[in-house]
């Protein structure tokens, strides 16, 4: 089971990201990157240039969550409020009509991926459709 109650990211990455890949994302002092990716071969060859979007502004390699929003206590203290952080990831130009598989993982110290388990990521799908060409008939230039 996952504790988020309570957990207290560490910024950067773990030893065996280093040793496993070159993970993708700049290190911050003060905050967890998050990063997207196709998830196989073919969806990486399709999904295009990504923008993301924190709250500390704009980057084209990975976003990032302030540790300010850490360590999450439910509903205590916020007079049951919660305004969770965010993240917008724009994909610039995803190949039309193909369906991408989508990944996005967060990348910390104390944060251990496991693509089996799902754990430290998120997965999703999308698909682009090419808008319809129209004719000049379609267009009513009869």
């Amino acid at each position: 089971m996952n504790k988020i109650v309570g957990f207290q990211p560490i910024p950067g990455t773990t030893l065996e990201d280093e040793e496993t890949h070159k993970p993708p994302c700049n290190k911050k002092a003060n905050a967890v990157s998050i990063h997207c990716q196709g998830e196989y071969p073919a969806d990486e060859d399709n999904i295009g240039d990504i923008t993301y979007y924190s709250e500390d502004g704009e980057d084209r390699q990975c976003g990032s969550l302030s540790t300010d929003w850490f360590p999450y206590e439910g509903k205590v203290n916020r007079q049951d409020v919660y305004q969770a952080p965010y993240i917008w990831v724009q994909f610039l130009k995803p190949k039309p009509n193909v369906l991408i598989n989508v990944m996005c993982r967060v990348y910390g110290r104390n944060i251990h991926f496991d693509k089996k388990s799902g754990r430290a990521l998120t997965r999703f799908q999308i698909y682009v459709k090419d808008p319809p060409k129209t004719t000049s008939r379609q267009a009513g230039d009869i």
